[in-house]
């Protein structure tokens, strides 16, 4: 899933969570979903961040050989994939 795809899910849940017409029991429901999905974005964006960070660190020549490094190039391999 891309952030973008991210974006569009949590405008969705945004839709729901103040729609007029829901039940109070339909709105707990929905507000339980809401905050799994809400951890779950905070997540991805968080590791979009480490990504980022470490790109930016590699590209600037900062960065050689690190943990860091290795992890993310075995996570973007495969998601490559």
């Amino acid at each position: 899933m891309t952030l973008l795809e991210l974006q569009d899910i949590l405008g969705e849940r945004i839709k729901i969570a103040i729609d007029p017409d829901m039940t109070v029991e339909d709105r707990k429901k929905e507000t339980e979903i809401s905050q799994t999905i809400a951890s779950l974005a905070k997540q991805m964006i968080n590791n979009a961040d480490i990504v980022l960070r470490t790109d930016k660190l590699v590209s600037e020549g900062k960065l050689q050989n690190s943990h860091i490094e290795k992890m993310v190039e075995n996570e973007k391999a495969s998601l490559q994939q």
